[in-house]
């Protein structure tokens, strides 16, 4: 059943999907697929990680985080890009919510969220994990995958695996403050993704604002 609802995919998001599961480097040749779909250059993550990401949350994107204002003539801006996919694609897959968290609020209506979503991957037989913001101020895009884990694994261990070592990196990238507050559960409860947080910035001491 699985391997035949894959099908319902174009060939190249299938060889998109299967190289970022793979953990495999992308050949030379999925640069003109992700000229295609648009996928900026110039991000903080990979083109695949981003690529991955619009495939996967295509269907769903108007419920990603948005940021919008209305000018002064009552036009309505957003700051959110949609995503693009093959024209051939068939197959909607159905993300669900971890959580949504707040970075940290620079002014009255100002937040910096980021959504985190799972989605299972039939025919692959793998969870894919997602970051979304609602723009592409902070990493030059707005989505973009950030692990992925077995079909067997156990979901919320696999979970927080995947976000604490995201967490991690920017903080040893670019000493990442802790994040403000969860403003949305999903799959985990609020307790849940502060303890996870709590294990990352506590152990490092690293209790520093969010820098805009």
């Amino acid at each position: 059943m699985s391997a035949n609802i894959i099908r319902l995919l174009p060939d190249e998001e299938r060889a998109l999907l299967e190289c970022y599961v793979a953990g495999s480097q992308h050949p030379a040749s999925f640069q003109q697929l992700f000229d295609t779909m648009e996928v900026p250059t110039d991000a903080v993550p990979d083109r695949l990680q981003i690529a991955v990401a619009q495939i996967l949350l295509h269907h769903v994107q108007d419920s990603l985080p948005q940021w919008a204002s209305t000018t002064s003539d009552g036009t309505l801006e957003t700051n959110r890009k949609r995503h693009k996919r093959h024209k051939d694609a068939r197959l909607h897959f159905t993300p669900r919510l971890l959580f949504e968290i707040n970075w940290a609020t620079s002014g009255p209506g100002f937040e910096w969220p980021e959504a985190y979503h799972v989605t299972y991957v039939p025919g692959l037989e793998k969870y894919i994990f997602t970051a979304s913001r609602d723009g592409a101020d902070a990493l030059g895009c707005e989505d973009h995958a950030i692990g992925a884990a077995d079909r067997t694994d156990d979901l919320q261990r696999a979970a927080k695996k995947v976000l604490t070592s995201y967490w991690r990196h920017q903080v040893d990238e670019w000493g990442q403050g802790r994040w403000e507050s969860c403003i949305e559960e999903g799959l985990i409860d609020d307790r849940t993704a502060n303890a996870w947080a709590e294990a990352v910035w506590h152990r490092r001491g690293k209790n520093t604002s969010f820098e805009v």
